[in-house]
């Protein structure tokens, strides 16, 4: 006859083991998701802006143009960076020169003022810049 130890082993982790694969884990998805933020595909700068809507999508693809943003507020903000009216002008002059871009294309909000996207272009033709545009979001017909 078999005897049975009552005798079980129990199966311990010990807190610092756990304290490292859970760091570990941290670690691992700060990086990844640092890294799929910083080589999103997406590079038109987050401003909030509403577009209006239109049939056809922007073909062509290339140099990818300066962003210039019209919020609803009618501020102008060229990427991240707020440009006051007087200084758009100058501002995109300095960054035709440089060449690191193939045009200009205005985010105007549905609700800003057609006078400031009138003067964001105007200041864009001034400055020399070639190829201008102004974003839409597809729509229905």
């Amino acid at each position: 006859m078999k005897v049975r130890s009552s005798t079980k082993s129990f199966l311990s982790l010990e807190s610092v083991a756990m304290t490292d694969i859970v760091m570990n884990l941290f670690i691992f998805f700060f990086i990844s998701f640092s890294l799929l933020y910083t080589f999103s595909p997406h590079k038109e700068a987050k401003i909030e802006v509403k577009l209006p809507e239109a049939a056809s999508e922007r073909s062509g693809k290339g140099d990818e143009p300066l962003m210039v943003s019209v919020t609803s507020g009618n501020e102008i903000f060229i990427g991240k960076a707020r440009i006051l009216p007087g200084e758009l002008k100058r501002e995109l002059a300095q960054r035709s020169r440089s060449g690191k871009f193939a045009g200009v294309v205005v985010r105007a909000d549905k609700l800003a003022s057609v006078d400031y996207l009138v003067k964001v272009l105007d200041a864009a033709k001034q400055a020399g810049v070639q190829k201008l545009g102004v974003a839409v979001e597809k729509g229905g017909e």
